[in-house]
């Protein structure tokens, strides 16, 4: 019993009867809204279908040198989705300027500011060279604030902070005195909560990918908060991502090349044959060894015609190309770097102490043929 009680205002209503009125007006609310001609969210393509695929046959062109073409096909890729990716824009971009459209190129290029690749990068690429002394750049240069400003306003800059926290916080103790050594159970449960806020961010906001959280600056193969992820391998019984990143590419928020790297990481295996090349190095292996020819020789893995198969229809499912193709992409990109048709991963490096640990690995691989 309190000790005061004030009069009763007879004005004011009781709080169930504003707490029932409050609820029928949310059910009317709800119910018009249901019955309203609302247009319906637009179902997002399946970019494994419509969008890489023709991609493919754009990178393609490129390594027969036919621009004209590639660039036809990007433009049919780039209108079949709603969010191209980075990259394709930037392969797109050089293409044109081979072919000499200025106008194209720029386009493009105002396309991947808006996508948070920043200006000094741009600057620094030996592909765009012949624009930076037309006028026309002068006229790029002075846009790129705003264009900048748009970008950052376009994105979910809080969320990109908060992901690149999941790296910052995996690597302090890593990188600190003892390392995991001395600090592993508090490593341990670094990564336990990373992979619990990574999963809680994925249901909030789907998978952090360009047209969420743009790229940082230059065209990030993966981004940082990659790492957690990668931390999850199925030798550690790690969180199995495969659902997640099928998903992620279907719906174009990351492209299958990424997610097969970090599909073969989490399984310890090259499913995807994501390292599709090798090369070895060995210090102390002398011209005399008899295997020193292949130790000096870009290798791929040993595959019979049906592993071979097996993994073309796993890459497909996941919107790549055939190993084929892959292997011709990176190649070609060996002899011309000013397109980005391969990736950091794409040639594993083996550093080996000797002769004989050379032809342990050479038991599985084998010279491939340029």
């Amino acid at each position: 019993m309190y000790p005061y009680s004030p009069k009763r205002n007879p004005f004011l209503l009781p709080a169930s009867f504003i707490r029932d009125a409050a609820y029928l007006i949310l059910m009317l609310f709800l119910h018009a809204c249901s019955t309203s001609k609302v247009p319906e969210q637009v179902e997002v393509p399946d970019y494994t279908k419509v969008y890489h695929p023709v991609i493919n046959q754009a990178e393609l062109k490129i390594v027969e040198e036919n621009y004209a073409e590639a660039l036809t096909a990007y433009k049919e890729a780039f209108a079949a989705v709603p969010s191209p990716f980075a990259r394709d824009y930037y392969n797109a971009a050089v293409s044109a300027v081979r072919l000499k459209d200025e106008e194209q190129a720029f386009e493009y290029l105002e396309k991947l500011v808006l996508k948070g690749v920043s200006l000094p990068y741009l600057e620094r690429q030996e592909a765009f060279d012949s624009l930076e002394r037309t006028r026309e750049w002068k006229k790029f240069v002075k846009r790129y604030p705003k264009q900048r400003e748009k970008y950052e306003q376009g994105i979910n800059a809080p969320l990109r902070a908060d992901l690149d926290e999941l790296y910052a916080r995996d690597q302090y103790f890593r990188q600190a005195e003892g390392g995991l050594r001395v600090h592993g159970d508090t490593i341990r449960k670094i990564e336990a909560d990373n992979i619990t806020n990574l999963l809680n961010w994925i249901n909030d906001y789907g998978y952090p990918g360009e047209a969420l959280i743009g790229v940082a600056d230059t065209l990030e193969e993966l981004p940082r908060f990659s790492i957690v992820i990668q931390r999850q391998t199925a030798a550690r019984k790690g969180y199995d991502f495969k659902s997640i990143l099928a998903k992620a590419v279907k719906e174009g928020r990351m492209a299958p090349q990424p997610a097969a790297y970090l599909l073969d990481q989490q399984a310890g295996k090259n499913l995807y044959n994501s390292k599709v090349f090798a090369k070895i190095s060995c210090k102390r292996c002398k011209e005399k060894d008899k295997n020193y020819d292949k130790i000096q020789s870009l290798l791929l893995e040993k595959m019979s015609e049906a592993d071979v198969e097996v993994t073309n229809k796993r890459r497909e499912q996941l919107g790549l190309e055939s190993l084929q193709d892959y292997r011709k992409k990176v190649l070609h990109n060996a002899e011309d770097e000013q397109f980005k048709l391969n990736y950091n991963w794409s040639v594993v490096n083996y550093v080996v102490p000797s002769s004989e640990a050379a032809d342990v690995l050479l038991e599985r691989l084998t010279v491939a043929e340029e």
